[in-house]
């Protein structure tokens, strides 16, 4: 698990580190700029031997490059720095851009006047390596057009792509912009967002931390993180049934039939001592041989609508220590009525999934009963769009921040499932990269309702089941992908497969 800041965090943290350590930002630009070349010759030996350019612009990480030119300089002689820019530089990079002079280091400068396209004859070519310090993380924008040229021209290269601390052009906050994709991405002592964001991780390549010694203490009131390990419940050799908690799965209608099987068929693969199978009674039949272990019990119905019998919907649920709701549950009166039931009475952990959010955004009064702690909203990315009133070109421009906005409404915790999903209450943020295309298929949230479900009941809070679930398929999804064609693994495969343990 490694922390995960904004820019604005990253530059507080860092100027706080200067102010009460008496650190100067020189030491701090030295120490970046010396591990990201330990990592380069460490693990870029063949690539560094064929040369090397470094793109440095005017700021700060511009002069984390001309340290690393420094640091590299006795291990690769062909190797040289082009200054993109004509802004005045910041009094680090100046020092830094004086000492590589001494060195004798080869220096082209270029600015962004179209007619300098001939100083870069000698540049543009195939070098092993290419290492992007032109914008850091306080880039905001769009690329200036002579930059965005010169990076469109490294692009056609095969040449290794290096970014410091994130790729230019890049946005640091929302991923948006844009980039010359890197090989690998070294970020400077933590992970910023968009290293994580969907549309923006594939940019960054391979992520690796480059500590540079900011004590850990300054960073705990960040509670972001980026989790990568997967804590499960804890079993026990004399437990019984009863000590793994009881799991009501509730949903499925016409048309819609094995949503809500998967569910409950992933809440017992994944450990629960009990699981039963709440439904319409006009498709119970439909689930009567599902699993042995599964009991299956019709919704009782009330009055000439037949509606969910409010009554008896309250004496089932008290059974439950958590409870799914949502899978294939339809967009009926039926399945109104029987989520609020479910919204106002349930006071165990609750996934609210799949069609019961669609109801939420369909029916804003419904969110008054979001916020009492229990409960947990598990949306893709068209669902959260319609629960915020949203379209996906403002999500995709700034995730965090209509995740935030949102969520301060509810103040409810929220599960968005994506490429990278993100978990977001009111104290801590996760990032959650597991996975791959095998989950881009229907019926992976289905049984990701049912795992995180499963996990509740064995007692984890809902933060933990929801990062837990999310890493074990996640996890499950990747290890099955070593033995067969993602294309092929259906969320049942995975389902079978939650508990093995071979790599």
């Amino acid at each position: 698990m490694r922390y995960v800041f904004s820019s604005s965090q990253m530059r507080q943290i860092d100027k706080f580190t200067i102010e009460s350590l008496g650190i100067s930002a020189q030491v701090l630009m030295e120490v970046a700029g010396a591990r990201c070349a330990d990592f380069i010759k460490q693990n870029c030996a063949e690539a560094l031997a064929k040369g090397v350019a470094i793109l440095c612009g005017r700021g700060n990480n511009g002069g984390d490059g001309y340290v690393i030119a420094r640091h590299l300089y006795d291990f690769c002689p062909n190797l040289a720095i082009l200054s993109i820019g004509d802004s005045e530089m910041s009094p680090e990079t100046a020092h830094n851009r004086e000492l590589c002079q001494k060195l004798g280091i080869l220096i082209e400068d270029v600015d962004e006047n179209p007619d300098a396209g001939h100083q870069l004859v000698y540049w543009l070519k195939p070098l092993g390596i290419i290492i992007d310090a032109v914008f850091g993380i306080g880039f905001h924008g769009l690329l200036p057009d002579f930059t965005k040229m010169i990076l469109e021209r490294y692009k056609m290269y095969p040449s290794l792509k290096i970014a410091i601390d994130i790729p230019s052009g890049l946005d640091a906050d929302t991923g948006t912009g844009y980039c010359l994709k890197a090989d690998y991405t070294l970020a400077i002592e933590e992970l910023k967002y968009a290293h994580l964001l969907e549309g923006s991780r594939s940019c960054c390549g391979k992520v690796i931390a480059i500590p540079i010694g900011i004590p850990q203490s300054y960073k705990e009131d960040a509670h972001c993180y980026h989790v990568t390990e997967c804590h499960l419940p804890k079993r026990y050799e004399d437990a019984h049934k009863g000590s793994f908690g009881r799991v009501i799965i509730i949903g499925g209608s016409i048309g819609y039939l094995g949503s809500v099987s998967l569910a409950a068929t992933a809440a017992l693969k994944s450990g629960a001592g009990l699981i039963y199978l709440y439904t319409r009674k006009e498709i119970y039949p439909y689930y009567a041989n599902l699993a042995d272990e599964i009991m299956v019990h019709p919704i009782p119905k009330s009055g000439k609508q037949g509606l969910p019998d409010p009554q008896q919907v309250r004496e089932f649920i008290k059974k439950a220590d958590a409870i799914a709701i949502g899978c294939g549950l339809g967009l009926d009166a039926y399945a109104l009525s029987l989520l609020k039931v479910i919204l106002s009475e349930s006071k165990v952990p609750t996934v609210v999934d799949a069609d019961a959010l669609t109801l939420i955004s369909q029916h804003p009064e419904l969110k008054q009963y979001l916020s009492q702690g229990n409960f947990l909203l598990t949306p893709h990315k068209g669902e959260f769009c319609r629960l915020a009133g949203i379209d996906m070109k403002e999500l995709d421009q700034d995730t965090m921040k209509a995740l935030k906005d949102y969520q301060a409404i509810v103040e409810c915790p929220i599960l968005l499932k994506s490429h990278t999903s993100i978990y977001l209450d009111n104290d801590n943020t996760a990032f959650l990269s597991s996975g791959n295309d095998a989950l881009a298929t229907g019926g992976s949230g289905d049984l990701l309702a049912g795992i995180i479900s499963s996990f509740a009941a064995q007692g984890l809070g809902l933060d933990d089941a929801a990062t837990a679930a999310s890493l074990l398929m996640g996890q499950t999804a990747e290890r099955l992908s070593k033995k067969q064609q993602s294309f092929s693994l259906t969320p049942s495969d995975i389902i079978a497969h939650l508990g093995d343990k071979d790599a």
